[in-house]
């Protein structure tokens, strides 16, 4: 774990310091949302607090990276999930064993919630501790209304990725003294999610 989080560290280092850095977050927002869970999240804190000014740019393109991998993501739910036996395709169940975060029980949940809440699901799985491709594919093979899927994920990753960078801009400079000393690399994730909880609490 240690590792991982000194690698998303570095790897947000390298990308802050070119002009890159907002392509990096709309790559990586696609992928986590069509068909690779990464910690886009946790890259979008990072990237922020070291380019804070750029805060909302980030936003801008975190959104966008989303809107475009959910899209990719339904398409490839609604074609290429199902065989024409309604039976899980090859890909189906490669996603299901290779790709974290997808099982049979997942799916199957997945259809439980959107056959509660519809698509009001959407918007709240942009604050949910779930991948959102698993949204995406999903709601590509319950065949989603696609204009107002891709209206719902505009919406509630909207909301999720400005709220961040208006928190790391409310307080960024304080946050980013903190980069500046040598501590152990798991300590960047606490500092990153202490930031994000003293915002709320001074709002409240």
């Amino acid at each position: 774990m240690r590792n991982w989080i000194k690698a998303l560290h570095e790897w947000s280092l390298h990308w802050a310091k070119t002009k890159w850095g907002a392509w990096a977050l709309f790559l990586c927002a696609f992928a986590d949302a069509s068909f690779l869970p990464l910690p886009t999240p946790m890259f979008f804190l990072t990237l922020t607090l070291l380019n804070i000014t750029n805060g909302y740019k980030y936003a801008l393109y975190g959104t966008l990276g989303v809107l475009a991998g959910s899209v990719t993501g339904y398409f490839a739910g609604h074609f290429a999930w199902l065989d024409a036996q309604g039976n899980f395709s090859g890909f189906a169940q490669f996603m299901f064993n290779h790709i974290p975060g997808f099982s049979e029980n997942v799916y199957n949940s997945i259809q439980l919630l959107y056959e509660k809440w519809d698509l009001w699901i959407l918007l709240l799985a942009s604050f949910m501790p779930l991948p959102y491709n698993i949204f995406s594919i999903s709601s590509g093979v319950f065949d989603v209304n696609l204009f107002m899927f891709s209206l719902a994920t505009f919406i509630g990753q909207g909301i999720r990725y400005y709220l961040m960078a208006f928190l790391i801009i409310k307080i960024g400079p304080e946050v980013k003294k903190l980069f500046e000393y040598r501590v152990k690399p798991y300590v960047y994730l606490i500092i990153a999610c202490m930031a994000v909880t003293i915002v709320v609490i001074k709002l409240i």
